[in-house]
């Protein structure tokens, strides 16, 4: 079973923490002797730490930057759209 251990720093993963859980993008920001600070991108980006040494349920993928950037574009989409409803509201 992978850990947050065998992750790298500045890539982007698509994994499950639980075997239950959703699958998510995230990507190491930065590491310490035994923990990994990590950036889960979704309709809200989410910072946390987890320590090396937790298993994570599932590592899917890992992802190069264009992939990993091409997925997070459409979150920017979908942000452009709901700006643009904001501003037809208040007419």
């Amino acid at each position: 079973m992978s850990t947050y251990a065998d992750l790298s720093a500045s890539h982007f993963y698509l994994l499950r923490d639980q075997p239950t859980s959703d699958i998510l993008l995230v990507s190491v920001l930065a590491l310490t002797d035994k923990c990994v600070l990590m950036r889960s991108y979704g309709e809200l980006d989410h910072d946390y730490w987890k320590k090396s040494n937790d298993p994570i349920a599932e590592l899917i993928e890992e992802l190069d930057y264009d992939s990993a950037i091409a997925i997070l574009s459409v979150y920017d989409l979908d942000d452009e759209f709901d700006e643009e409803d904001d501003e037809d509201e208040s007419f």
